[in-house]
C-alpha cells in the first residue's frame, strides 16, 4: 500500500532496500560492536530517541501519507517551515555546535596529537556548518525579525523566504540525501570490516568507534534510510541532526589514553 501512495515508485525502493541493509548492519554493530562502551545515561537516551523515531514519528509520518493529511505540527509544509522536526533539528545542531567546542578543546585526546590539526578543522567545520544549517532552519531569524525578503530572491525561493537551500532544485537534492544516507549507512561498515590499511586514519577510526556504539550507529543508520525518501525529509533532517550530535558526544565522553599509551603512527 504504502508504494502505491509513494511519490517515486525508485525512492521506495531505495527506502525498503536501505531499510533491509541498514537492519542487518545494525544488527551486526550490536554483535560485533562494543554495546557497553556507551554510559548508561548515554545508551538509555539513544535508545529513548531511536524508540521515539520508528515507534512515534515515522508512524505519523507514514499515515499522513496514507491518507494524505499532512501533519504540518510536525513537518511543516512545503510552503511552511516549522513544526517539531524542525525545532528539534535546531536543538540537535545547537547541541551539537556545543559539543564540538568543548571537544576542540584538547583534539589530541581524541585520536592522538599528530592527528590534532586535522580535528581541529573537522570540528571547526561543524561548528560552521551546523550555524549553516540553524540560519537555514530559521531562514536567518526572518520569522522573528519580521523583514522582508529580497524582490530577487521571493521571485526564485521556493517558499519565498530568505534562505539559500530552496533555491536548489528538489530532484538534485534527493540525489544528495540520497548518496548521504548511503554514506551513513555503509561508512562504518566499510570500517569496521574492510578498511585495511587505511585504518591508520583517524577519521577511519572515528568511523569504527561510531560502529562500535549501536546507539550510535542505530541513529546514523536511521538518518540513512529516512534520507532515501522525500516524504520523510523534515524527518530526515532531524534525525541526521541527532546523529551528528549524538557522534560528537561519543568523542566528547572517550576515555583518556591509559598512562603509557603509545600513539599509533598516523599521517591524520
Amino acid at each position: 500500500m504504502f508504494i502505491l501512495h509513494a511519490s517515486n515508485p525508485v525512492m521506495t525502493l531505495l527506502l525498503a532496500f536501505s531499510t533491509v541493509v541498514g537492519s542487518v548492519a545494525a544488527g551486526a554493530s550490536y554483535r560485533f560492536g562494543l554495546p557497553r562502551s556507551d554510559s548508561p545515561a548515554m545508551r538509555w537516551v539513544g535508545l529513548l530517541a531511536l524508540a521515539s523515531i520508528w515507534l512515534v514519528f515515522i508512524p505519523i509520518n507514514v499515515w499522513s501519507i496514507l491518507v494524505h493529511q499532512p501533519v504540518v505540527w510536525l513537518v511543516g509544509s512545503e510552503t511552511i517551515d516549522g513544526g517539531l522536526a524542525e525545532n528539534l533539528t535546531i536543538i540537535f545542531y545547537g547541541s551539537a555546535i556545543v559539543c564540538a567546542l568543548l571537544n576542540l578543546r584538547s583534539p589530541a585526546r581524541l585520536f592522538g596529537a599528530k592527528s590534532a590539526p586535522l580535528w581541529r578543522i573537522i570540528l571547526m567545520l561543524v561548528v560552521l556548518g551546523s550555524i549553516i544549517m540553524i540560519g537555514e532552519e530559521v531562514s536567518w531569524g526572518q520569522h522573528w525579525l519580521g523583514f522582508a525578503t529580497p524582490d530577487q530572491l521571493n521571485k526564485i525561493n521556493l517558499q519565498h523566504e530568505a534562505n539559500v537551500h530552496n533555491l536548489v532544485s528538489p530532484r538534485l537534492y534527493d540525489e544528495i540525501y540520497q548518496a548521504l544516507g548511503w554514506g551513513l549507512i555503509l561508512g562504518p561498515v566499510w570500517a569496521q570490516f574492510w578498511a585495511g590499511r587505511w585504518q591508520i586514519f583517524s577519521v577511519v577510526r572515528c568511523l569504527q568507534a561510531c560502529f562500535a556504539s549501536p546507539v550510535t550507529y542505530g541513529l546514523m543508520v536511521s538518518a540513512g534510510i529516512l534520507l532515501q525518501h522525500e516524504a520523510f525529509e523534515e524527518l530526515s533532517e532531524m534525525v541526521l541532526a541527532m546523529s551528528v550530535f549524538q557522534i560528537l558526544l561519543m568523542l566528547l565522553s572517550r576515555s583518556p589514553p591509559a598512562k603509557g599509551w603509545t600513539e599509533p603512527e598516523c599521517p591524520a
